[in-house]
C-alpha cells in the first residue's frame, strides 16, 4: 500500500481549498468564527453574514494577523465590505451564499457525538 493509514485517514477530513471570485478562502475555524462573532451585531442581515464571512476568509487567508486587527475596528470593517461588494452582482451573491452554506454544512458534518458503550452508565446517571 503505497499511502499510509494515517494519510488516508486525513486527506479524507481534509476539503479542498475554496475560492470566491478568484480569492482564496482561508478554511473555517473556531477562530475565523470568533472574528466574525467580533464583527457582527444583532441587527445585521443575512446578506450582510454572507459577504462578512467570504470577505473575512479572504482577509484571514492573505493576512491573518491585518484580519484580527480589522475585526477590532467593527466600523472599518464594514466600510471595507462595501468596498469589497461594490460591483457585484446578485449572481455574485448566490455564488457566495452557495459557498458559505457549502462550508457551514461541512462544519456540521464534522460534528460528532459521544455515544457511551453499552457497558458504561449514561453520563450524569454514575
Amino acid at each position: 500500500m503505497s499511502i499510509s493509514l494515517d494519510e488516508e485517514l486525513n486527506s479524507a477530513f481534509i476539503s479542498p481549498e475554496k475560492e470566491f471570485m478568484g480569492e482564496k478562502l482561508a478554511p473555517y475555524t473556531e477562530g475565523s468564527r470568533l472574528l466574525l462573532l467580533q464583527v457582527r451585531d444583532d441587527n445585521d442581515s443575512s446578506i450582510y453574514f454572507i459577504w462578512s464571512f467570504i470577505y473575512m476568509h479572504i482577509q484571514i487567508a492573505k493576512s491573518r494577523k491585518e484580519a484580527i486587527k480589522l475585526a477590532w475596528n467593527r466600523d472599518l470593517f464594514r466600510e471595507k465590505i462595501m468596498d469589497f461588494i461594490e460591483g457585484k452582482t446578485e449572481a455574485d451573491r448566490d455564488i457566495a451564499t452557495q459557498i458559505v452554506s457549502s462550508i457551514l454544512d461541512e462544519a456540521q458534518k464534522g460534528k460528532v457525538e459521544a455515544i457511551p458503550a453499552p457497558h458504561q452508565a449514561e453520563l450524569g446517571n454514575a
